[in-house]
């Protein structure tokens, strides 16, 4: 396909996309995610990790909160997802957005009482040691496939904490850079 050919693809997935921000809820859940990525940027920066799960773990004590305590509902979820990697890529340029995303997408799982856990993993690539992170519902990644994540080995879950077994598969991963 030519070059062409891709940016018009691409405008009319832009277009469908806009038309889906009509939605008060989508233009909610995407204001949303835009305030919480702000949010958790300067978190990150101020705070140490254990601190800031700790903060961002703290459940919500909403109506809508206690209702999907009830019902999980992964369409919000994967609608989080996606409207913050489009924020962290397109607004802030993020070349690497899986952390940023996964506290987020983590966060509102928290939020609405949801039993998710954050998991920082990483494998051995081409230019060295490779990191990446992910959220799980009942032990199944979201908005991932388990078939992506196999090849990392989770080296901290929160809040179950850090895996020994997870360290040291990393570490024997690893051993050629060190």
């Amino acid at each position: 396909m030519s070059s062409e050919g891709k940016d018009w693809c691409e405008s009319m997935k832009s277009l469908r996309r806009l038309r889906e921000l009509s939605d008060p809820e989508a233009f909610r859940l995407l204001v949303w995610s835009l305030l919480t990525v702000l949010l958790t940027t300067v978190l990150l920066r101020t705070k140490s990790l254990p601190a800031l799960l700790n903060r961002l773990t703290q459940p919500s004590h909403t109506r809508i909160g206690r209702e999907a305590q009830l019902q999980p509902d992964t369409r919000r979820i994967q609608k989080i997802w996606r409207y913050t990697h489009v924020i962290l890529q397109t607004l802030l340029r993020s070349r690497r957005p899986c952390l940023l995303r996964s506290l987020v997408v983590y966060r509102y799982g928290c939020k609405h009482g949801m039993p998710v856990s954050i998991h920082f993993g990483v494998r051995s690539g081409m230019d060295g040691l490779e990191g990446h992170s992910w959220v799980t519902l009942h032990g199944s990644p979201l908005c991932e496939s388990e078939e992506g994540l196999r090849s990392y080995v989770a080296v901290y879950s929160y809040p179950d904490g850090p895996s020994e077994t997870g360290m040291n598969q990393a570490l024997a991963a690893v051993g050629g850079w060190l």
